[in-house]
């Protein structure tokens, strides 16, 4: 093709943050904002996003490699196009041509340019594998997809439970579990991108489920900005010698999202509430344990402001800024607990579950 356009959901976790990493279940949302990627052939590589319009890249081809020439802030985004590519060799149509890779994102603020919380790395992986693919004329799978941005984001270093890529790749409400960490690692090690994305990936599971007709899914932005990788590595500090309370947190959160996932599938609300705020209950335990601050002062006022008009609310991902959620299956409430918010300097933000992708 000449040119590809491809547009590609954030995300939002619902359920299972940190358990997550472990393993155990976790329940995502892609949400409709979306990052787009334009790939359209060119006499040279060139690489730009919106987000740096004082900066146009350019790449080119070292034998089976894309290589740009000076230091950059897009390494995920080379690392995407670089396993694009050697998944298409790998299936005989090796790719010669130049083209002009550009990134337009909608996940962050477009005044401060704050990220939201909604996965703008994943999406990013996610949407430069599938333009870059089309664009050679090769259509991926949404679990083939997923893989190939887990080997992306794997090759620079990135961890994490990849589920910000399971819920791009797939769109819609999914319940999830990461592939065992040793067992790709050692699998990255030995077998060829063709081979490796063919085989099953032990643990990993990634189940589409639907939100009720009646249940408005809210979505609350505390304009502050947190990180996850350093949540993550903050945890990771505090449980050196707190491995029983890992274990118990964790072993607590899968029966948690087991029934999560029941009540979803069986479309009960209230079934749905009582285990969203048992999640909350799990996680802020956790939180206290490992010294751990979980939810600020913001998210704790939009938890409660929510909570006061019956709603189930949480905080969504990692905590510690960014967004929190909340369910509730009354259209009157649900408008005032964005207006109490916004009256509390917490943004209501238009978000609703995207639509499954094919």
């Amino acid at each position: 093709m000449s040119k590809t356009h491809v547009k590609i959901p954030g995300k939002l976790y619902l359920a299972g943050e940190y358990a997550v990493v472990d393993g155990a279940l976790a329940i995502i949302a892609a949400v409709d904002q979306y990052l787009q990627v334009t790939v359209e052939a060119s006499q040279t590589g060139q690489l730009h996003s919106d987000q740096r319009d004082d900066l146009e890249l350019t790449w080119h081809r070292q034998g089976q490699w894309l290589v740009v020439d000076q230091d950059h802030p897009y390494a995920l985004v080379q690392a995407a196009m670089q396993v694009a590519e050697d998944y298409l060799s790998a299936l005989g149509e090796t790719p010669r041509t130049y083209y002009r890779l550009a990134i337009k994102s909608e996940l962050d603020d477009t005044n401060s340019g704050q990220k939201y919380g909604l996965g703008s790395s994943g999406a990013v992986t996610v949407a430069v594998i599938k333009a870059v693919s089309l664009f050679y004329g090769q259509t991926l799978s949404p679990l083939t997809l997923y893989k190939l941005s887990v080997l992306a984001q794997t090759r620079i270093g990135l961890t994490g439970s990849f589920g910000d890529l399971a819920a791009s790749s797939f769109g819609g409400l999914i319940s999830y579990q990461r592939p065992l960490a040793a067992w790709l690692s050692g699998k990255i090690a030995e077998l060829t991108i063709g081979d490796l994305v063919a085989q099953d990936w032990p643990n990993l599971m990634i189940e589409r489920l639907s939100l009720p007709e009646n249940l408005a899914f809210l979505v609350g932005w505390t304009q502050s900005v947190a990180s996850t990788e350093g949540l993550l590595g903050q945890v990771a500090k505090n449980t050196v010698d707190k491995k029983q309370i890992r274990q118990d947190f964790v072993r607590a959160s899968q029966t948690c999202l087991e029934g999560l996932v029941r009540a979803f599938q069986e479309a009960d609300v209230l079934a749905i509430c009582q285990e969203i705020r048992h999640n909350r209950s799990l996680l802020s335990n956790y939180a206290k344990q490992v010294g751990l601050l979980l939810e600020t002062p913001a998210l704790a006022t939009l938890i409660d402001l929510a909570e006061k008009h019956g709603a189930a609310a949480k905080t969504s991902g990692a905590g510690g800024g960014d967004c929190g959620i909340a369910l509730i299956a009354d259209s009157v409430k649900a408008n005032q607990i964005r207006d109490s918010w916004a009256a509390a300097g917490i943004l209501p933000l238009d978000l609703m579950i995207a639509p499954p992708l094919p």
